[in-house]
């Protein structure tokens, strides 16, 4: 397959014995030479910086007013106990705060799997250690702040913005990204004669809250929204909302209407900006130095079709606007 003469992978595939345990390597081949290098490095620097998690944010822990107590009857500190916590793998797709509980006052060890958890909150790695209870006396009575957001955010930042005021709330330092590593290797290919060509291997390794595939998939997503408002395309128009009150009445059109409304119409010659045409498209026309009704209307279709990126789909668009302002002889 080929785009603008540039041969285009025939292979994007994972390897299914691989999807396990966070961890996924996927292959594209083949890829003009350079663009496997090109395409890794992208990937993996959204992977790395700007993908959405859940981590935790706070602590508090009864008996401990700050992060230095030591706790009767738990063998852990409250130091170890925040890293412990610091370790969980949480999956949550809400934009609010919720709260993981853990009570416990029997002798026994206590992993992630043993705090309570909301509707929508789930803990990707349930066996990992929170805390062991070795006398009877013992008690543990955990409330972990859960948030969402991206990248790294350390205790100071989170105190900066109001947070962990109150005397027995301990902040944490938050790292959100889901991704741990990425690897890639661009190798060789063949193509026909040519051996040139780019073969590239991604390896991706997750906490566990976001499987490889999802990973790959929101980072392309990313990577593509921002080529489309560099190409102008899914740019919104502001949509204005009419009052109710303000809302113009409906006239029917009669038959004596229709020759005045017509030629009014015709003879006017207005911007293309001040029209329904969405700013793509006034874009594409205004390069070619078509800015107005005027010159639109005295151009063909195969003129039009010589601009770059104007295709089909817009000829059928510009026909549609000149239709509706009294030009239907034009194209």
């Amino acid at each position: 397959m080929e785009f603008m003469k540039l041969h285009l992978p025939d292979i994007i595939q994972w390897d299914e014995n691989s999807l396990e345990g966070g961890y996924g390597r996927l292959t594209v081949t083949a890829l003009e030479r350079g663009f496997g290098r090109t395409l890794a490095t992208a990937l993996r620097r959204v992977m790395l910086s700007s993908l959405e998690g859940a981590a935790p944010v706070a602590v508090s822990i009864k008996g401990a007013e700050h992060e230095f107590s030591v706790l009767n009857g738990v063998l852990e500190d409250v130091p170890d106990i925040i890293l412990n916590v610091k370790s969980l793998s949480v999956r949550f797709d809400g934009d609010e705060t919720v709260q993981l509980t853990l009570q416990a006052d029997k002798p026994g060890v206590y992993t992630a799997e043993s705090f309570d958890c909301p509707e929508g909150v789930t803990i990707s790695n349930p066996e990992q250690v929170i805390a062991e209870i070795t006398e009877e006396s013992g008690e543990l009575d955990i409330i972990v702040d859960i948030e969402r957001g991206k990248g790294f955010v350390t205790q100071d930042e989170w105190y900066n913005s109001g947070k962990g005021r109150d005397i027995g709330t301990i902040l944490v330092d938050s790292w959100f990204c889901p991704v741990k590593k990425v690897n890639f290797e661009v190798e060789s290919a063949r193509v026909g004669d040519r051996t040139d060509f780019d073969s590239l291997t991604l390896e991706v390794t997750t906490d566990g809250s976001l499987s490889p595939k999802e990973a790959v998939e929101n980072s392309t997503k990313i990577l593509m929204r921002h080529f489309e408002m560099i190409l102008g395309i899914g740019l919104e128009e502001p949509v204005v909302q009419i009052e109710e009150d303000e809302e113009e009445p409906v006239i029917e059109e009669t038959a004596e209407e229709v020759p005045v409304l017509e030629e009014k119409v015709v003879l006017e010659n207005v911007d293309l900006a001040d029209t329904d045409l969405s700013k793509r498209y006034v874009k594409i026309l205004s390069a070619g130095g078509i800015n107005t009704m005027d010159q639109l209307a005295l151009k063909t279709a195969d003129e039009l079709l010589e601009l770059r990126n104007f295709g089909a789909a817009s000829l059928d668009v510009v026909k549609e606007l000149l239709n509706a302002h009294g030009r239907s002889q034009a194209l």
